[in-house]
């Protein structure tokens, strides 16, 4: 039961997290989606911890849930004292890793995804490379174009 709460809310997160990156920034519906994104990562994060299967016990992805945990929290701590760059920063790099995540789940467990990994060695860790490299790339330069319209 566990795990279709936690699948659930990491389709939540995906899907409202790319709204919110989408849509105007600083108005009612981003506020209103954003706390939608905010409470299904923190539901995504809280439910990976009952979740054993894999590693029988504690282990790398309940760590990373962890560190997931850190710029959320943080660029909800932001916003709330009105530090509008801290909380973009913070709030894309907390998407960018539910996407990293995402693409360790479906190399973990979507048996196509599995064959390519055989296939083409460490794919999952480029995918995750570039979509961190497109961070650090494109977030400076998107900073004043988000943060104007809030």
């Amino acid at each position: 039961m566990v795990e279709l709460i936690h699948i659930t809310l990491g389709f939540s997160s995906l899907i409202s997290g790319l709204f919110v990156l989408l849509i105007q920034k600083g108005n009612h519906k981003h506020k209103l989606i954003g706390r939608a994104y905010f409470l299904s990562m923190l539901g995504l994060n809280l439910t990976s911890f009952g979740i054993y299967k894999l590693f029988d016990g504690w282990g790398f992805f309940h760590w990373m849930a962890i560190a997931s945990l850190i710029p959320l929290i943080a660029g909800y701590i932001a916003i709330r004292y009105k530090k509008i760059n801290a909380h973009y920063y913070f709030m894309c790099w907390s998407y960018i890793g539910l996407l990293c995540a995402t693409i360790s789940e479906i190399f973990v467990h979507v048996p196509m995804a599995k064959s390519l990994l055989n296939t083409v060695a460490h794919i999952d860790t480029i995918f995750m490379v570039c979509l961190i490299g497109f961070g650090f790339y494109f977030l400076p330069r998107k900073e004043s174009i988000h943060v104007r319209k809030a």
